[in-house]
């Protein structure tokens, strides 16, 4: 009987819910420390990626049921079971997770450490010792872990390895190159990676090759061998293209763009496209599909570069 009631109170402690409080800090003593119960939002995180639905998210981050965050002075309050695991964590920093019975039984008191972590080079080199222009055929395009950095930098950052297909700056002593390159949720179109093939400007800096951040032009052939770019509307207006106007390109007939939108697109939506997206001087759109009938070459492309970015 007695161990029958014993057994009894033990379930019901497990099960019912408390208020855990405690002391969480990082070796620093700084805010921005993260208490998730059983780390439910990175499982939901995780979850809404591979899903693409993150309907619930919000109201989850917000519901203090799930998560809290320290005060100033490391001090944190929560409602969880007993059999419930406490996960500390921040960015940059060790992640601990305790049991609340343990939290309770023995005091806890969690204070993070910092991952090791890589210092970033510093360059203060503002014009590259090297400037490799080139058409450029997309071999692998990596993502680069930039949590292993000490610094915070808000930036994604990728290794690209190109074949080298015509060179039109200093001279690359290989046929292929790999190089970082930097980015910031940048649409889909302004995204070097969505492209086999792209002319692109990289510079050497204090040893690193690195991108021009966001200029390249995305290129394809003609039906004369020639690599050459269509024209990107919205940025026509940023060019300093005066002398350097779009003319009429015959691309590989194989070069076409799908219509934006529902199929092959309302009257309306096809009035709208011609005029803001696919003006008829540089595209024509027929069956569903954008053929670009105008562009540059990318002779002139680096011209044009020269002329907007580089001033000379």
């Amino acid at each position: 009987m007695i161990c029958s009631f014993l057994i009894l109170c033990s379930t019901l402690y497990q099960s019912q819910t408390l208020t855990v409080q405690g002391i969480a800090k990082d070796s620093l003593g700084r805010m921005g420390m993260a208490i998730s119960v059983n780390d439910t939002l990175r499982k939901f995180r995780d979850k809404a990626f591979k899903d693409k639905n993150w309907d619930g998210y919000d109201q989850l981050v917000n519901n203090k049921v799930f998560s809290t965050y320290p005060d100033s002075a490391g001090n944190y309050s929560i409602t969880a079971k007993p059999t419930d695991t406490l996960y500390f964590y921040k960015r940059k920093y060790i992640t601990q997770k305790y049991k609340v019975a343990d939290i309770i039984k023995h005091n806890i008191k969690v204070f993070l450490k910092p991952m090791p972590c890589v210092s970033i080079n510093k360059c203060n080199q503002e014009t590259p010792s090297k400037l490799y222009i080139f058409v450029g055929k997309k071999m692998k395009v990596t993502t680069v872990d930039t949590s292993k950095y000490c610094e915070d930098i808000v930036d994604s950052e990728y290794k690209g390895e190109y074949k080298i297909e015509q060179e039109l700056g200093d001279h690359y002593p290989s046929s292929e190159i790999t190089f970082n390159a930097f980015d910031h949720i940048s649409k889909f179109e302004y995204d070097f990676r969505n492209y086999d093939n792209v002319l692109t400007f990289i510079g050497e800096y204090c040893g690193d090759l690195i991108q021009m951040k966001y200029q390249f032009f995305p290129v394809y052939k003609t039906v004369d061998g020639r690599w050459a770019t269509p024209v990107d509307t919205y940025m026509e207006g940023y060019y300093k293209s005066e002398n350097n106007q779009p003319t009429a390109i015959t691309f590989d007939q194989s070069i076409y763009f799908n219509l934006p939108g529902t199929g092959s697109g309302s009257d309306e939506q096809i009035t709208q496209l011609k005029q803001f997206k696919f003006p008829e001087k540089y595209y024509r759109i027929e069956n569903g599909k954008v053929i670009p009938i105008a562009g540059r070459y990318v002779e002139d492309s680096v011209k044009l570069w020269k002329a907007t970015y580089r001033q000379k």
